[in-house]
């Protein structure tokens, strides 16, 4: 048997084998980490929707309960609800399917909950001493349905205007 002798010195590297095993396992990892991620990604964007509804029904009652407080009279139509303050501004809310619109003279606000029925009723105090316009909204959020009543203080003034014209 012949030894031969290389004289030539080797240099110290991977073999095109080790390359392709490393190669294989860096793509396993990274196929694993896009499932993963595509996995956490759904979940937040699940997470989102529901939190922007709970947030447009919160910002819907503040600013109802704001407008019914702050506001001199409150009009109701059909699908509409105004109100108008003491120095002549006016906020209305209308109502469609799906979603909720309120519109105030510095800007439009829009929420994004259906309403199924509006009820509006005119009810006495328990003591009959004051009356209110109460208003009940049935609207429906994260696919549940829910109530929401707003009661409106009517004053004696108003009462009175009501008679005159009639």
């Amino acid at each position: 048997m012949f030894k031969i002798r290389n004289n030539t010195k080797s240099i110290p590297a991977f073999s095109i084998i080790e390359a392709v095993v490393g190669m294989a396992i860096t793509a396993i990892i990274m196929g694993v980490l896009f499932v993963i991620f595509s996995i956490i990604t759904g979940r937040m964007l699940d997470f989102k929707n529901q939190n922007q509804l709970v947030n447009d029904l919160n910002r819907l009652t503040y600013s109802l309960n704001k407008d019914i407080f702050e506001k001199e009279k409150m009009t109701v139509l059909e699908s509409e609800i105004s109100f108008k303050g003491y120095t002549g501004q006016r906020v209305s809310y209308q109502f469609s399917e799906d979603y909720i619109l309120r519109n105030s003279e510095t800007f439009i606000d829009t929420f994004r909950i259906k309403l199924h029925k509006m009820i509006v009723d005119t009810v006495k105090s328990k003591s009959q001493e004051f009356v209110f316009q109460k208003v009940k909204l049935n609207i429906e959020s994260n696919e549940k349905e829910l109530d929401l009543h707003f009661y409106k203080r009517v004053y004696p003034n108003e009462l009175l205007e009501k008679l005159k014209t009639e």
